[in-house]
């Protein structure tokens, strides 16, 4: 191996399929990495789960920025080699660290956990994601529950007490500063008071006293926001700064649950990717939205990674739907087409329930279908491409 090679492998960092050849090189790298963020005394956030890493991430990054440079992991950070290389940019003027850690691979996880040490740990939920890779939510659960074991005595634990996973990783915590938010009003952080305000987002009050506007759409987004308060009360900020920062600078990415107004059509951008979480929590957004809104149209392609039982999990998504007052259902993907089966299991000969064979012609059938004030939900796995059907069927309404 020339010195090239070795400058290579060492910039490109590491990975765990690497030969017994370069093992010597990697564990090098790793001990030089680990001891590069050591020199930094600083808040450093990791951040666990199955949805909502990223919009817990952007709304922390709202808040923390106020105080000073935030150092982030870039988005779909989903190696360790990703985690280790933002680490390597640190430097003295950063204030805060965001290590969003969206990495399937057990071990891969585990080693990001080591190299970004990180002082606070977030566990947003476990859910069903990546059930293809990880057998079940159970493994998925005892993986993300690296992230807790490796925090120090002196750092903090922040779980979701509604996830009763999460919740229960308090027992693996080496430190007993464990704060918990969630819906539930015996967690250190709830909300409650919660009004649906359609394209003016979600209101909300903390702790039955401090009240909150967010432009936000979905529950979901209620839980990743009360974590991300957790961590600023943790870190001294005031509940003040906390409302303006995240009235000011928080605005959700685009395909994770934004909005996106035309004319007099609302649609709701779940595009970049779908788990039965997200879907159900999307689709009570959307059922939200009817007051708002003269139809209701949901889009729904393929849900990926969901493991063996990915028929019978899209048939009894198709059970659960059919009770929601969804005027319109426009599948794409193999199977989804049997979540229009399931609903139509329970209301027979519905008629509300369109397939679509191809992504490409879902812009059209949907603009067949459009009538004034309609609300669409977009959601689908990532490999649909979605994203693109979205810009097309955005260009004709704009025609």
């Amino acid at each position: 191996m020339t010195k090239k090679d070795l400058s290579k492998l060492y910039s490109e960092e590491i990975s765990l399929l690497s030969t017994p050849e370069h093992a010597e090189y990697v564990r090098l790298n790793l001990r030089k990495i680990k001891e590069f963020r050591d020199n930094f005394n600083l808040p450093v956030i990791g951040i666990a789960g199955a949805d909502g890493k990223t919009t817990t991430k952007g709304m922390l990054s709202a808040i923390l920025s106020k105080r000073g440079p935030v150092l982030e992991t870039p988005l779909d950070c989903s190696s360790a080699s990703t985690v280790s290389s933002t680490l390597l940019k640190l430097n003295e003027s950063h204030e805060f660290a965001l290590v969003e850690l969206g990495i399937i691979n057990p071990e891969q996880f585990k080693l990001a956990v080591e190299i970004a040490a990180p002082n606070i740990g977030i566990i947003t939920n476990v859910g069903e994601a990546h059930l293809a890779n990880l057998g079940d939510k159970f493994i998925l659960a005892d993986a993300k529950v690296e992230l807790i074991r490796q925090l120090s005595s002196e750092g903090f634990a922040v779980l979701n007490i509604d996830d009763d996973l999460v919740s229960g990783m308090e027992s693996f915590s080496p430190t007993r500063r464990v704060i918990k938010f969630g819906f539930n009003n015996s967690a250190h952080f709830f909300a409650s008071d919660i009004k649906y305000l359609g394209p003016e987002g979600i209101e909300f009050t903390v702790n039955n006293y401090y009240k909150f506007n967010l432009p936000v759409y979905s529950s979901t987004s209620i839980s990743n926001a009360l974590a991300a308060i957790a961590v600023a009360r943790i870190l001294n900020f005031d509940f003040e700064e906390i409302v303006s920062a995240l009235r000011e600078n928080f605005r959700l990415e685009k395909g994770r649950g934004d909005l996106i107004s035309l004319q007099d059509l609302f649609i709701l951008n779940h595009t970049y990717n779908a788990t039965i979480n997200s879907v159900t929590k999307a689709c009570e957004s959307l059922v939200q939205f009817r007051k708002f809104s003269q139809k209701s149209i949901l889009i729904l392609g393929d849900i990926e990674n969901l493991g063996p039982n990915v028929k019978d999990i899209h048939l009894n998504l198709g059970f659960y739907l059919s009770a929601l007052p969804i005027d319109t259902v426009i599948t794409v993907g193999e199977h989804a087409k049997l979540v229009g089966e399931g609903i139509k299991k329970i209301n027979h000969n519905d008629k509300r329930i369109h397939h679509c064979t191809k992504v490409e012609k879902l812009a059209t059938t949907a603009l067949e279908m459009l009538t004034p004030h309609t609300t669409i939900l977009m959601i689908g796995g990532k490999s649909l491409n979605l994203d693109s059907a979205l810009n097309t069927l955005t260009g004709l309404i704009n025609k």
